[in-house]
């Protein structure tokens, strides 16, 4: 599979106990994107390797995984900080008009004039709603909340925004 077949869902923070579970991170906003897997490609860098899972449990906001053949808490601490990815056949569909971030990511940004704006380099995520990091041809960073999106064309890869004064300059 090319790089871009795969979809980071979590992280892995630490080890869990002692009987070799990992604590990691909610990378994803469908948790069964984690918690239906029966493996995950472990991932730092350009080293992959595909992990089996004998358990997931939730706990708090983080989940803990069991993976078969790491049984102590020093073979877990070896993948500290690896990303766990899966297919993208894998995760859940989506309902129509809803994108998972890594479909934004590298999208096309344009206002409703027409005008180019950049390209989506980050999604923050804040209480009211998310923001997109627009990278423009100039290198500058543009910060458009998601309320302002008029409309989004994911086999595109374009998304059109309603500015407003003082929102890009």
């Amino acid at each position: 599979m090319k790089e871009k077949d795969y979809a980071i869902v979590s992280k892995i923070l630490d080890s869990f106990g002692l009987k070799g579970e990992a604590k990691c991170s909610i990378e994803t906003d469908i948790l069964e994107n984690i918690t239906r897997q029966k493996g995950f490609y472990l991932r730092q860098g350009d080293k992959r390797v595909f992990m089996e899972v004998e358990y997931i449990k939730e706990h708090h906001n983080a989940v803990i995984i069991k993976f078969k053949g790491l049984d102590s808490p020093e073979a877990v601490k070896f993948f500290r900080g690896w990303f766990l990815e899966v297919s993208r056949d894998d995760l859940i569909p989506l309902e129509e008009g809803m994108f998972y971030r890594f479909e934004l990511i590298g999208m096309k940004v344009y206002s409703t004039e027409g005008e180019f704006i950049g390209v989506i380099d980050d999604i923050m995520s804040t209480a009211a709603r998310d923001v997109y990091v627009i990278k423009t041809e100039a290198g500058k960073e543009v910060l458009i909340p998601s309320a302002f999106v008029e409309s989004i064309d994911k086999d595109k890869k374009e998304m059109v925004v309603r500015l407003i004064e003082g929102l890009v300059e």
